[in-house]
């Protein structure tokens, strides 16, 4: 869980699993390019290059490799700094070209540009990685303006040339989108992890100081306020009693000793209480933090007091059951039982030590059941799933990857101008085609409508889209004269971007089916009516290439959100076991030490045997009522009226203080009045004084019983 934490706090986790997502698809958009270039693509036409540059453009593919198949092992930092030393070696090879070429100084022969500087997706991805969105779109106007500079001087765009540009620009933009977008939510998810951290730390300490209160207040309920009712009262036969009791007092104060086992302190305390205990857990049981096995135990505790105490001669029994997503304890009596209207106000065993100990814990919750002459059954439930992972409410953006609408429409706009361009372009380039290149088209921007609209629509809508570009693409095979080359059927990879649009849809498993027609349909036509296998195949790769990869991030987005929420969800819950930690020691170390100050040297006194004298069962007495206030007066809690609730009680007035207005909000100013007010009325008392603060809407804000008479504040 530590290491959890400082994950967390390192605040970057979900950038880096991006950073590592999109260097690893470099790597394999690199190895499939270089593959293409020095075995596939057709090396006819190609401008003789000196060995050099091939070792210069091969040197900038390698880069990208090799941080690729490092990403594993190292940090965003290093990551960024590989990423742009490939680009910076590509842009390299890409100025280069022009001397090695003869470009530049004019005596370059017709030829074409290399496959290899052509393979901008990649190199794309690599500078949004080094420096962002906005380098990633300056590389790719940069290497549009160069290649077009280049083809220019070569002679000019062949067909093949200008559908490969335009293909390679339209991958280059499109993956320049994604990881744009992968960086941007993964920054996004590391902000809110880091938000939801605060939050579950601020409310760790809060409810571990609730907890740990919880915790004080049930052992000041079981023993220290038993042993000051026994020295106050001094029953004639109970000093031996009394003495114990005090002696486990005092050795509750300074020092809780129990066993380290959670289970093993349910067992002592069934075992004290005569209870049968049973325990059950499923093969990989929850493993609750420490902070809600001592909230349980504490309300086990006092659940077992309270029916050694009022149930009678009984059968009690207490069952744990312990599940993959939480616990379950029933603590279970046949006596006398209770109605719960019967229950005096302010009672602290039930409401402190049962239900506030596991309401005040998240995830937790107790039930008490009980009816006169039926037995009393407490339940006390914990739910892991009801803790820190509440604050991280899952958005649609979890389920399915949605981009801005004016990044969607732009990349849009660009595919619509290069394939139109291209269909054009292939219709005067070979007039014999007819209107199939624009047929074509038409059909390939149909099934582009299709995917567009936002919100995201159905799986059936994904379903038509592939069908449409199936009919689509067959139709254009059956009018494309053989054979086949990258030019005449530029339609092919312009259908896998529609594929990558699906992926991005939420189906990357469609888009999928939908590549296996666009790369059997080419392989088939060759067989059968005769075709150039080097062609072939780079129409496979380039189309192969955007869809896999799209598909890949798509689904790899979705998995690295899933992944990274649940990273967060624990991390948050070991900052909030660290801090309820914390919180909940300090606390309890302040409690302990208020309380020492308070009633240790008295109850010290009678847990050694001293004799008291009336005096000193006065001022035990008075102690008693004033631990009693710290539980029940609440915003009745002014020092200058407890201090009188003391005088008064070492008078022998029984003064009992309550704040009954529940959760309702009161006005601090109104509040003192009352508790001044209160505070001049104790003073007449002489046998009982009540003094209660009540709910809004009553007749009167606060009301006192003083020897009978009751007095209603005059405010």
């Amino acid at each position: 869980m530590g290491e959890l934490a400082r994950g967390m706090r390192g605040g970057r986790r979900a950038e880096l699993a991006a950073a590592r997502l999109l260097v690893s698809g470099i790597a394999v958009t690199v190895v499939i390019s270089s593959i293409t270039t020095f075995v596939v693509a057709d090396p006819q036409g190609r401008v003789e290059l000196p060995g050099w540059f091939s070792v210069v453009t091969g040197a900038a593919f390698a880069v990208l490799v090799v941080v690729g198949a490092a990403s594993a092992w190292v940090g965003v930092g290093a990551l960024r700094v590989g990423a742009a030393a490939g680009v910076a070696i590509f842009f390299l090879a890409l100025v280069l070209f022009a001397p090695a070429s003869g470009v530049l100084d004019g005596t370059a022969t017709a030829g074409t540009v290399p496959w290899a500087l052509t393979a901008v997706g990649g190199f794309a991805v690599a500078a949004v990685v080094a420096g962002g969105a906005g380098l990633g779109w300056a590389a790719i106007l940069a290497w549009a303006g160069l290649v077009a500079a280049y083809r220019v001087a070569l002679g000019g765009y062949s067909m093949t040339g200008l559908a490969n540009d335009a293909q390679a620009l339209m991958t280059g933009a499109t993956l320049c989108l994604i990881s744009a977008h992968v960086l941007r939510v993964s920054r996004e998810l590391d902000a809110t992890a880091g938000r939801v951290n605060a939050v579950v730390a601020e409310q760790g300490a809060a409810r571990g100081r609730l907890a740990a209160r919880a915790r004080v207040a049930s052992f000041v309920h079981d023993d220290v306020l038993a042993a000051l009712r026994g020295a106050s009262e001094a029953v004639v036969g109970s000093a031996e009693a009394v003495r114990l009791q005090a002696r486990r007092a005092t050795a509750v104060i300074a020092v809780e000793t129990e066993p380290d086992d959670w289970i093993d302190r349910l067992r002592v305390l069934a075992d004290e209480a005569g209870a049968h205990f049973t325990v059950e857990r499923v093969a990989r049981a929850v493993a609750p933090g420490e902070h809600v096995m001592d909230a349980v135990v504490v309300a086990a505790r006092q659940a077992l007091d309270n029916s050694v105490r009022h149930a009678g001669t009984c059968t009690r029994s207490v069952r744990l059951e312990v599940g993959g997503a939480g616990l379950v304890l029933w603590i279970v009596d046949d006596g006398v039982g209770f109605s719960a209207h019967s229950m005096a106000p302010g009672r602290l065993g039930i409401a402190t030590s049962i239900e506030g100990a596991m309401r005040d814990l998240a995830g937790g919750d107790a039930r008490v059941a009980s009816a006169p002459g039926r037995g009393t059954t407490v339940e006390l439930r914990w739910d892991e799933e009801s803790g820190p992972d509440d604050h991280f409410a899952e958005p649609p953006s979890f389920r399915r990857p949605v981009f801005s609408l004016p990044g969607v429409l732009a990349i849009a706009a660009l595919f619509v101008l290069t394939q139109t361009l291209v269909a054009a372009v292939a219709v005067v380039a070979d007039p014999g085609a007819g209107w199939w290149p624009l047929t074509v088209l038409a059909g390939i921007l149909a099934a582009t409508a299709l995917v567009l609209p936002i919100p995201p629509g159905r799986a059936s809508r994904g379903v038509a889209v592939v069908v449409v570009l199936g009919v689509t693409i067959l139709g254009g095979l059956l009018a494309t004269p053989p054979p086949l080359t990258y030019g005449s059927a530029w339609f092919i990879p312009a259908a896998g971007f529609v594929l990558v649009a699906v992926a991005f849809d939420a189906r990357p498993a469609l888009a999928v089916v939908g590549l296996v027609p666009l790369l059997l349909l080419p392989v088939a036509d060759a067989f059968v009516r005769g075709g150039d296998l080097t062609q072939i195949v780079s129409i496979v790769v380039r189309t192969a290439t955007i869809v896999g990869l799209g598909a890949l991030f798509a689904a790899s987005i979705v998995r690295m959100r899933r992944s990274t929420r649940a990273f967060a969800r624990r991390a948050a819950s070991a900052t909030q076991q660290r801090e309820w930690d914390r919180a909940a020691q300090h606390e309890i170390e302040d409690r302990r030490a208020e309380l020492d100050e308070l009633a240790g040297p008295l109850l010290a006194r009678v847990a050694s045997g001293e004799q008291l004298s009336a005096d000193d069962r006065a001022h035990a007495r008075a102690l008693e009522g004033r631990l009693r206030d710290g539980y029940r007066a609440g915003r009745l809690l002014h020092p200058p009226l407890i201090e009188a609730a003391v005088r008064a009680r070492t008078r022998g007035v029984d003064v009992v203080l309550l704040d009954d207005a529940g959760q309702a909000e009161i006005d601090a100013v109104a509040a003192a009045a009352i508790a001044e007010w209160m505070r001049g009325v104790v003073d007449e008392a002489h046998d009982r004084f009540v003094g209660r603060l009540l709910p809004p809407g009553r007749a009167t804000a606060a009301q006192v019983v003083v020897d009978g008479s009751a007095r209603n504040f005059p405010g």
